[in-house]
């Protein structure tokens, strides 16, 4: 289903940035509330771009989108705030205390001297993996998925990359719920 941002309604033909970006968050509303962050969630739409002179592709987010320790949710959208994912996923970039240290900049603007970071798309989690009955419900589709023993270890030869950088760095970033929870837990134990 595509979103319209057509407003035959007003002069300029184009509905504003603050009612496109609430038609955008409307579509995630159901996953907002199972992220546990509901109408409070910072979703901030972002063109998803790869800069001249690299291969990796980025989201650019300014200091102030960014501050507040809070994790920034997104949409990868035109400049005009026109969906650009066809599925219009949900991703989630997990807040990391030491953005200033390990991610790349713009340019300085040449008017505002403002910087942005520039946030890989690789290290942004795709809310709907972790909430797979959302998209099924939605799309009145049978849920059939297989619940793990509790009792049982996962295999060691299903760990990601992502997963050993969540546990090396002590990070809940991995895309299991249930190994993200460990590390929150025992960084809480550790207080």
């Amino acid at each position: 289903m595509g979103l319209s941002t057509k407003d035959t309604d007003t002069r300029s033909g184009v509905m504003d940035k603050k009612t496109k970006i609430a038609k955008l968050r409307d579509k995630h509303e159901s996953l907002f509330k199972l992220e546990g962050v509901g109408s409070n969630a910072k979703f901030i739409p972002k063109m998803a771009y790869i800069p001249r002179g690299s291969d990796d592709r980025v989201i650019a987010l300014f200091p102030s989108e960014i501050k507040g320790g809070e994790d920034v949710y997104t949409e990868f959208v035109s400049s005009e705030y026109d969906p650009e994912d066809p599925e219009r996923r949900l991703w989630k970039w997990p807040f990391n205390a030491h953005w200033e240290e390990e991610y790349g900049t713009t340019e300085p603007h040449h008017k505002t001297g403002h910087v942005r970071y520039l946030i890989p798309v690789d290290e942004l989690i795709d809310v709907s993996e972790i909430h797979p009955t959302v998209n099924a419900i939605e799309e009145d589709e049978p849920v059939q998925f297989e619940m793990p023993d509790a009792n049982d270890d996962a295999p060691l030869n299903q760990l990601t990359i992502r997963d050993k950088a969540a546990i090396d760095w002590k990070l809940p970033v991995s895309r299991k719920p249930w190994l993200n929870d460990l590390i929150r837990n025992q960084f809480n134990n550790q207080k």
